[in-house]
């Protein structure tokens, strides 16, 4: 469900959704939490100038219309006959009580060049399908290489983003043997300084260092794609390593967790809260199914579109609760393994 939410372009059309559960209408979604208590929700961007305002000027930002749904409410807005371009944008949210707050998408498929912006591309080539691999190596006998994008390529890569400049050295880990890559986090983190991916705040989103050209900044994912391509069609596994017990909510509401902020009390948030004391910034509240659906889409995004043959789940003891057995990590594994319908779920993301 939340792979659906963030910007969706279909051909030059844009939609933005977000979702907020509601438990007075689907019990399930949570035990400990409450709702956002939003007034009105603005989008704001480099848009504004096709809509008649001025980019990022908050006195024309469109308002976003609130809509039902069956497990909460979903906020929306719809841009039409948008030109190529890669474009920024954010929330800006008035509470019941008309305090005011910035707040980025949480379920955004791009970072944006700055301020953590969120973002989406029009134009560009279309993601998918990616070719899966057509020689999985069962477990036993994978040879993991372990490559971190940025540091793996620092020493040769010049101006590339590293996911173009890692191509270079697939032949080498052939020769090598490897028949698996284990790569390290590459979902979005705070900041554009050098880090080693292990504190996400975007996790459907790919970070902006790994894969942005200036010169061509309509094909960041793509570049992935194309990667991910380029190593099985060598017969090598690609999995990613998962970060999933935690979330680096931040300190500064435009730069952090969405699904922190965008809560009039962030302590009302329901995807976030103690559950296996993992202390590492804030703990995801698995107790809660909106935080289960949340990292299982997580998960079968990255597993479905991309034809992953894995993930690695970094820190398990942090997912795992013994009184709660029904949540957490067990609860994912399970429903990773369910039969569901082979690659690419949707046909409206672009690179």
């Amino acid at each position: 469900m939340y792979e659906a939410f963030g910007a969706a372009v279909q051909h030059h059309n844009v939609t933005v959704r977000l979702f907020f559960p509601d438990n007075a209408k689907d019990a399930s979604q949570y035990q400990r939490g409450g709702l956002p208590c939003i007034r009105t929700l603005q989008i704001a961007g480099d848009f504004q100038h096709l809509t008649g305002g001025g980019d990022w000027d908050l006195s024309t930002a469109p308002e976003m219309e609130a809509e039902e749904h069956d497990s909460g409410v979903v906020w929306r807005y719809d841009l039409q006959d948008v030109p190529d371009g890669f474009y920024q944008y954010k929330y800006f949210a008035t509470f019941q009580n008309g305090t005011t707050r910035w707040c980025t998408d949480p379920c955004t498929k791009y970072v944006g060049t700055v301020n953590q912006n969120a973002g989406f591309v029009v134009g560009g080539n279309q993601i998918g399908p990616v070719a899966p691999n057509q020689n999985p190596t069962a477990f036993p006998d994978m040879l993991i290489y372990e490559l971190m994008l940025d540091d793996f390529t620092a020493g040769y890569r010049g101006n590339r983003p590293p996911v173009d400049a890692v191509l270079d050295k697939l032949d080498y880990l052939v020769d090598l043997g490897i028949n698996t890559v284990e790569f390290m986090p590459w979902t979005a983190w705070r900041g554009d300084d050098f880090d080693w991916g292990y504190d996400p705040y975007l996790f459907f989103s790919v970070e902006n260092r790994y894969i942005e050209d200036p010169a061509d900044p309509l094909n960041r994912l793509f570049r992935l794609q194309h990667m991910i391509d380029a190593l099985h069609s060598r017969g090598i596994g690609v999995i990613m390593d998962g970060v999933f017990d935690h979330v680096n909510a931040g300190q500064v509401p435009d730069t952090g967790f969405g699904y922190f902020w965008l809560y009039h009390n962030p302590a009302d948030s329901p995807f976030i809260g103690n559950y296996a004391a993992a202390g590492y910034f804030q703990d995801l509240d698995y107790h809660n199914g909106c935080t289960q659906q949340f990292t299982t889409d997580v998960c079968t995004y990255w597993l479905d579109r991309y034809q992953l043959d894995g993930i690695r789940f970094d820190y398990v003891q942090g997912i795992f609760d013994p009184a709660d057995p029904s949540h957490g990590i067990p609860k994912l594994i399970q429903d990773l393994k369910a039969p569901r319908r082979p690659g690419p779920q949707r046909s409206d993301f672009h690179s």
